[in-house]
């Protein structure tokens, strides 16, 4: 019996393509819903990604706050309609348009605010990316993606955009701290694209909507909409994504950073006590304050 049991395992383990998970649904006030995805449901598959909210703000919801040890980053889709207000102890007070993005490279600490305009209907995501121990005591910093920056792959059955990173012979924006793939793709019916994953690299796959076909070698993974699947970091190989009716799809891909972690909401320290120097720091201005 523990003879089969473990063999089950070993299979389990050898497997590139993770579980299909379906993501939570958050609710805030009357101006905010998402679908949640956190690290826990994944079992280590998402890193570098400690968290990825699906969400549409139509009011603001939270007030400023302040990140540390992460990066937070906002991935506005193209459908989202009017500014989306950005400011942050950086000094930066910045308007996002749809198809934006926007990192902040939070590592020692930032605060910030994200707020939308009036009438504004915000479509996007939001994710936190892990820093390697390194990383988290640098200085904060930002980088700013326009929808206009982004090139697109578009061929016959797909439009991909490569907002970040590199698919093919196609390269987005460069300059993350730790290098990271991000696609937003659209395959049409009986559409068909194949991204290469990087030697090393990990990747986290949502199904924005419709009904996305994944295949890496031999696996195969069925996607539908608002849930999301992983594969695990080997060799370099082609990750074959097809839909048998139109299908929107998020493809981020990095290398795991593999390190222990102390999570308190939005700070990831190393230690307990790099968490209370951080917050103390904060309660004392030592980070500046947010644009008005």
């Amino acid at each position: 019996m523990n003879h089969i049991a473990t063999l089950e395992t070993d299979v389990l383990l050898s497997q590139r393509l993770g579980q299909v998970v379906s993501g939570v649904t958050h609710t805030i006030g009357e101006g905010f819903t998402a679908l949640h995805f956190s690290e826990e449901m994944f079992a280590s598959r998402m890193d570098p990604l400690l968290m990825v909210d699906h969400f549409v703000m139509t009011a603001p919801t939270f007030a400023p706050h302040l990140h540390a040890g992460i990066s937070a980053v906002t991935a506005l889709f193209e459908d989202s309609q009017g500014d989306f207000l950005n400011r942050d102890t950086l000094g930066h007070n910045l308007a996002l348009k749809a198809g934006d993005l926007y990192w902040l490279a939070a590592a020692s600490g930032a605060a910030h605010e994200e707020t939308p305009a009036a009438n504004a209907r915000v479509h996007a995501l939001q994710l936190f990316v892990n820093l390697p121990a390194h990383l988290k005591q640098a200085p904060a910093r930002t980088l700013h993606v326009s929808d206009q920056q982004v090139p697109v792959i578009h061929e016959q059955g797909h439009r991909v955009r490569v907002v970040l990173g590199r698919s093919g012979d196609v390269t987005g924006t460069e300059g993350t701290p730790e290098p990271l793939t991000l696609l937003d793709g659209f395959l049409q019916a009986n559409g068909a694209f194949t991204h290469v994953l990087a030697q090393g690299f990990q990747a986290w796959i949502y199904a924005v909507d419709g009904t996305l076909t994944l295949r890496c070698q031999t696996e195969e993974r069925s996607v539908p909409a608002g849930h999301a699947t992983t594969v695990s970091a080997g060799e370099q190989g082609g990750l074959a994504m097809s839909a048998s009716e139109p299908c929107h799809f998020v493809l981020i891909a990095g290398k795991p950073i593999g390190e222990p972690f102390i999570k308190r909401g939005p700070l990831v320290m190393t230690t307990e006590e790099d968490i209370r120097r951080t917050l103390a720091k904060y309660a004392k201005g030592g980070f500046g304050q947010i644009p008005t």
